[in-house]
């Protein structure tokens, strides 16, 4: 019986370990990720909307949680991505295109995260 404890003990040790190795992975991958996903879109963005494209950035929300977003122009996010009705004194007149240029870094952010999390367990 109490060798059965010992190696509980044990186990459990090291899995706690494993634990802060995988914690501390992600921590500094997660953003490492969220500042290559600004640059993306920084380099991705319609450049002729003034700073919109500038206005990328990344921010914290406690350790684990990150925010990327538009500090600047951020009403024109959903504007540009999906593409909106153009109207004048008359009426509507039409509608433009749609620029997708953050569904491609999110996806490639989603897919980039874990396999990073994974190369960097020993």
């Amino acid at each position: 019986m109490a060798n059965t404890g010992s190696v509980a003990a044990q186990m459990t040790e090291l899995l706690d370990e494993v634990n802060k190795d995988i914690e501390k992975s992600a921590k500094t991958n997660i953003q490492t990720v969220a500042k290559e996903s600004v640059q993306k879109l920084k380099n991705t963005s319609p450049v002729k909307t003034g700073s919109y494209a500038k206005g990328w950035g990344v921010k914290r929300e406690g350790d684990m949680d990150v925010i990327v977003h538009n500090r600047t122009d951020y009403q024109l996010t959903h504007l540009l991505e999906n593409g909106h009705v153009i109207r004048n004194k008359k009426g509507t007149y039409g509608r433009t295109r749609g620029i997708k240029h953050i569904a491609p870094v999110e996806e490639w952010a989603i897919d980039e995260l874990p396999r990073r999390i994974i190369e960097d367990i020993p």
